[in-house]
């Protein structure tokens, strides 16, 4: 018997607006629709067409509910072209609970007759009673990311009022074999606002197990109803937009409606409104009385009707900010730490030049302190318990991260950086250097930790502009393979190789370091690794492992937050993540470590911490930024962007000048290689 059973568990996971995740277990059948018969007649607790304590019944399904389910999806499939002479097909589905089913989705796995899948057939449900197909062909495929079957369809029928229609899916389907997984994408263009993920463990479909499925998971159909309403109610509560239902055709599905929120301007996600709060003026004493003795300086702060409160009696920094609204308090008690930097997007409130870092710099000395007392010293632990979904960088959230940041346009980059288009941290040698020049020194650095000669084959995970090949390339003389999942990034880097006639030794390559195929002398990754997530590192090592040659070296540059934060950064999300590097993590030491140690034959020759120079080179880029605004105005990006993005310039330099965060060069290996320095300098020591 083909047929079986699966428990296991399903996850749901929204990401924005608001962040809102759940898991419960579940039970799904996989039924052989050539085998319901023999199932109805052999079984006690399975019942087909009539009433009993489990039960599956054709009008549940598609097409005519006079009619088998399997003779109905194979009319269907026969007229959408598909060949079903001599297929077998599987569906997974929850079944009928003392008379009651929903289910949200019923897959139809199509298999041909040599065993091999010829299509899925998505069966999508609304709590609305309405039903669309969704049919998963050749023509839909796209780039699997393990041993699955990976399919791209566009949104046909309004399932959620907290989703508008213009929207993908993106069906990642495990086989039917000992387990089940299978996880379905949201996309709204290149975001991924939700994400759903089923597992299960197989069972035979034996009255046994089906009792035993009964006692296990009751009711199941009304727990999922149930569940779908209790969790609107919650994203409700939590303010997420709510969309109206549009019309529906069955042969064509839901109409577009042209309602919904005001999206954000260019390269900007939209910004919550801020509405009113029961604790706003709660909020508001707390945060006055917790600047009256604000370290490391002194603060002004200007209050909309002219009040200014003045904080602090010394200290190295001395800031001023001027709150322009009522909206500021507002966005920090609903939104915390992401509401105040909202806030400053907004305009409600500002900071004229180096106050903004100045502030900044104070306030995270100031939370440092306030942290290390109780009872908020209480806080990270009780963070470190709260459970956390992993959220693994695939290659769909990969290429839909780099896009949001990095394919701004390139005019944008030029804003701001040197010329040689480099966007990571510098170093500099001496006090008055340029940043062209920083940046230069920093490659020149990097190049001699790892001894990269013209006989070397560098591979660069995540190239940028070019900066780097150009500058191995040109003053050691090697080869280089760049490569970037960014569009605007590769053409620009391609055009910077042509014209100083490197084409036959730089090479750029549009593709992820997963993809990548042969052997490497040495692998750079200047600042990429903050892209691959925490559950990703072990995958990201694996494969410089396995692209490293027998006695090559690696040198990764990593911006790093410290080890101690690692359960309250990785269980939380902050402005940075949420407006400016979606999905990223700044990986703490020891989890790269950890992860080299148990997943490959890597270990750390040798760090040195340059994150000091980071806070002069953010400097240098917010001065350029603001510099001639008009420019970026130019370039078709709001006045909210301009104010965005001299927030996230500010933000970082705090944090690097108060050593919150660290920028590592580590020169990585394997045992017994003599291609590394016999003799290290002082800055590759431990």
């Amino acid at each position: 018997m083909r047929s079986a059973i699966y428990t296991g568990t399903l996850v749901h996971a929204r990401r924005t607006p608001a962040e809102h995740v759940f898991r419960y277990p579940v039970c799904m059948y996989a039924i052989d629709v050539d085998e319901i018969v023999e199932l109805n007649r052999s079984l006690r607790l399975f019942s087909y067409n009539r009433a009993g304590i489990l039960s599956l019944r054709d009008g549940d399904h598609m097409g005519d509910p006079m009619r088998p389910v399997g003779e109905n999806v194979r009319t269907y499939l026969t007229n959408q072209g598909v060949d079903v002479d001599g297929v077998r097909i599987t569906m997974i589905t929850n079944l009928r609970t003392a008379g009651y089913v929903f289910n949200p989705v019923t897959y139809f796995y199509v298999y041909a007759p040599d065993g091999g899948l010829r299509c899925i057939l998505a069966e999508v449900s609304n709590t609305f009673g309405e039903r669309m197909p969704y049919l998963l062909t050749d023509a839909e495929r796209i780039e699997p990311l393990a041993n699955e079957d990976a399919f791209r369809h566009d949104k046909r029928m309004h399932v959620s009022p907290f989703f508008p229609l213009d929207q993908e899916y993106i069906f990642r389907m495990g086989g039917l074999g000992k387990t089940l997984d299978i996880r379905m994408d949201v996309m709204q263009g290149d975001e991924r606002p939700f994400w759903a993920h089923l597992t299960g463990t197989r069972h035979v479909f034996t009255d046994r197990e089906l009792g035993r499925a009964l006692l296990r998971y009751q009711l199941m159909s009304q727990q999922v109803i149930s569940l779908i309403h209790l969790e609107a109610l919650r994203l409700w509560r939590k303010r997420v937009p709510f969309y109206k239902k549009p019309k529906f055709v069955p042969s064509e599905g839901s109409v577009a409606e042209a309602d919904g929120p005001t999206p954000g301007g260019r390269g900007l996600r939209p910004i919550p409104e801020a509405k009113r709060s029961p604790i706003t003026p709660v909020v508001k004493a707390l945060a006055l009385r917790g600047l009256r003795r604000p370290v490391g300086g002194t603060i002004e702060v200007q209050m909309p009707d002219g009040v200014v409160h003045r904080m602090g009696s010394g200290g190295p920094r001395r800031a001023r900010i001027t709150v322009t609204g009522k909206d500021f308090f507002r966005r920090i008690a609903r939104r915390g730490r992401v509401g105040f930097g909202e806030a400053y997007q907004a305009g409600d409130w500002r900071a004229e030049g180096d106050d903004l870092v100045a502030f900044l710099e104070i306030l995270a000395l100031t939370a440092e302190d306030v942290r290390r007392r109780p009872p908020a010293s209480l806080v990270p632990a009780a963070i470190g318990r709260r459970p956390r979904l992993p959220n693994p960088a695939d290659l769909v959230r990969a290429r839909r991260d780099v896009r949001y940041h990095y394919d701004l346009g390139n005019d944008l980059y030029r804003t701001f950086l040197d010329p040689s288009m480099t966007y990571s941290c510098a170093y500099f040698e001496h006090e008055g250097q340029s940043l062209d020049d920083a940046q230069q020194a920093k490659y020149r650095r990097l190049c001699e930790k790892l001894r990269i000669g013209p006989d070397n084959h560098v591979l660069e995970v995540g190239c940028g502009w070019g900066g780097f090949a150009i500058h191995a390339a040109t003053e050691r003389g090697c080869r280089v393979t760049g490569i970037t999942l960014s569009v605007e990034q590769a053409e620009e880097a391609r055009a910077r190789v042509a014209a100083l006639g490197l084409e036959d030794r730089v090479d750029i390559v549009i593709r992820d370091y997963r993809e990548m195929t042969g052997t490497y002398d040495r692998i750079v990754s200047i600042e990429m690794i903050e892209a691959v997530g925490y559950d990703s590192l072990p995958t990201y090592f694996k494969h410089l492992d396995r692209l490293l040659a027998p006695g090559g070296v690696i040198g990764i540059q990593a911006i790093t937050v410290p080890d101690q934060r690692l359960e309250r950064y990785r269980r939380g999300t902050d402005w940075i993540r949420e407006y400016i590097f979606p999905g990223a993590f700044c990986p703490p030491l020891t989890s790269m470590v950890d992860a080299m140690r148990k997943h490959t034959e890597l270990q750390v020759e040798g760090i040195e911490n340059i994150g000091i120079h980071y806070a002069d080179t953010l400097r240098m880029w917010r001065e350029r930024f603001m510099a001639d605004p008009d420019a970026v105005r130019a370039l078709g990006f709001t006045e909210e962007f301009i104010r965005t993005w001299e927030f996230y310039f500010a933000f970082c330099e705090a944090g690097f000048r108060t050593r919150a965060l660290g920028d590592l060069q580590m020169v990585i290996s394997r045992a017994y290689n003599g291609a590394l320095h016999r003799f290290p300098e002082e800055r590759l020591s431990l």
